[in-house]
């Protein structure tokens, strides 16, 4: 019971969040409440550090046995994928704005509620080039990889979120070719969405 509440825990956290960055949550807040419009990106990633905390608490009073284990000969791959996650995140920070991610740079100009730090323009620069989504990725590496093993709480967690995320970026690509239009899709053709292709460089030019 208690890993279904777990399971229900972290679909409620995903789902308050991609709601709370929807566009018609979006519209709907702006035409209500305008001037809130320079925090409400502080104040969404303030909320979900702050849900994020509760959830990983009993997730961790939940510990078992474990299932399944990074160990052995499995410890190098693993290590190879948490390095792979690093590398796409640090990757995906150059070409991101993160005071814009952050919420900061909102707090200094004036900002819109239809804006999104990944929505404005089409970059292709940089890890850009080689794929859609390098956090994405990373984060569904560390998901798997971040835990030297995986009991019932570990695997629910990882499952879930996993799904998150997926989730997540297909909404996302939906708002991107809806702003972009057939130049997002030439770039969804030319480019993967998660991992680079091994044996490319650059995926659109």
């Amino acid at each position: 019971m208690k890993h279904l509440l777990l399971a229900f825990g972290w679909a409620a956290w995903g789902g308050l969040h991609s709601l709370l960055i929807s566009p018609s949550w979006m519209r709907l807040v702006s035409g209500l409440f305008p001037r809130l419009c320079p925090f409400y990106r502080l104040a969404y990633n303030g909320l979900a550090v702050l849900t994020l905390v509760p959830l990983l608490l009993f997730k961790h009073s939940l510990a078992g046995e474990a299932l399944f284990a990074w160990s052995g000969a499995l410890a190098l791959p693993r290590f190879a994928l948490l390095g792979a996650a690093l590398w796409l995140f640090w990757a995906g920070a150059r070409e991101y704005d993160l005071s814009v991610v952050g919420g900061l740079a909102q707090l200094r100009s004036s900002c819109s509620f239809a804006g999104s730090p990944y929505a404005s323009e089409l970059r292709t620069s940089g890890i850009l080039g080689r794929v859609r989504h390098p956090w994405y990725g990373g984060a569904l590496l560390v998901l798997w990889t971040n835990s030297g093993h995986f009991d019932a709480a570990n695997l629910i967690t990882s499952l879930t979120l996993s799904l998150y995320v997926l989730v997540g970026a297909w909404l996302e690509e939906r708002k991107l070719v809806h702003v972009h239009g057939e130049t997002y899709r030439a770039y969804q053709r030319a480019t993967p969405m998660f991992f680079p292709w091994p044996w490319r460089k650059d995926g659109v030019r």
